[in-house]
């Protein structure tokens, strides 16, 4: 994808100005988002709501930084800080960061594909997410990567 880093600056200005209708479009009508957090979202449509009932409901004040995209006509990587201010009552007002990096598979001129690495660990914490919640989502995250069939080779080894 040719124009890749102009793309990941379109997802990003979206996510700020909190604008489904851009950032579901950057995606393919069957477009999978795996987020870090809230799991799987499957379809354009569903990724854009994603963005504007899920995200918005913990936070507000959204920012997004895109750093180094590189890619080929298959697949784009590029690192991201992304941040926003809380709005849950356990920690409103807070500013919740993570750092991560964000893998984009491509159809059609689009995304077809989004799977993140984040280091979301501090942003759960600054969250006060505690106790059952948060061994909650540990859990689900843990659960996931184990269930990973491109990992299989190291829990097995």
């Amino acid at each position: 994808m040719k124009n890749f880093a102009e793309r990941v600056e379109r997802f990003a200005r979206a996510v700020e100005a909190r604008d489904g209708a851009v950032f579901g479009s950057l995606f393919t009508p069957d477009a999978v988002y795996h987020d870090a957090i809230y799991g799987a979202v499957h379809g354009r449509e569903a990724i854009a709501r994603m963005l504007v009932d899920d995200w918005y409901k913990d936070g507000d004040c959204w920012l997004w930084d895109m750093h180094d995209p590189v890619a080929d006509d298959r697949r784009g990587y590029v690192r991201y800080t992304a941040s926003f201010r809380s709005i849950n009552r356990f920690s409103e007002g807070k500013r919740i960061v993570a750092v991560g990096v964000a893998m984009f598979g491509f159809a059609d001129g689009l995304f077809n594909s989004y799977h993140e690495i984040a280091n979301g660990t501090p942003a759960l914490w600054d969250l006060n997410v505690r106790g059952e919640h948060l061994e909650r989502v540990v859990r689900r995250i843990a659960d996931a990567q184990r269930g990973s069939a491109a990992l299989a080779r190291h829990y097995s080894g």
